[in-house]
């Protein structure tokens, strides 16, 4: 049985378009149109950009903290800005993890027989020692 160099042509092509669309991901995470959504600057946690290779247009996608993904256009002040927070945060995040990553960590000198209850803001208090506990107190009258 010979092949055909059409049929070689086809196979050959086919493989090609399904490692394309394996390496790059599902055209369907492309944005299809910018968005007139401006959020505030604090809600934006990540970016990406997207390029015209596979996906129709060139734009940037922000990551929301509540996970959703806001398309613009990356040449307006608004997506530049956002831009620049988000690489500022990233910096500063990366020099503090560079500088705690050498100090070793703290021993606690509390004594560890001191009974501690946690509050609702955090810290600890330490509760009152009875005789009998809290369900043996008897009720005054």
């Amino acid at each position: 049985m010979r092949f055909s160099p059409v049929i070689a042509a086809l196979l050959c092509f086919t493989t090609w378009m399904s490692m394309a669309h394996a390496t790059n991901g599902p055209v369907a995470s492309c944005c299809l149109r910018w968005s007139i959504t401006r959020v505030p600057l604090e809600r934006i946690v990540n970016y990406t950009n997207q390029s015209e290779g596979i996906c129709p247009i060139r734009a940037v996608v922000f990551q929301t903290k509540r996970g959703r993904r806001i398309c613009s256009d990356p040449n307006s002040d608004w997506a530049l800005r956002a831009i620049r927070k988000v690489d500022e945060e990233k910096e500063i995040k990366a020099l503090q993890e560079e500088s705690t990553s050498d100090i070793p960590p703290a021993v606690s000198t509390a004594p560890t027989n001191a009974r501690q209850k946690e509050c609702r803001n955090g810290r600890r208090r330490q509760r009152k020692k009875t005789r009998r506990g809290r369900k043996g107190q008897r009720k005054r009258v």
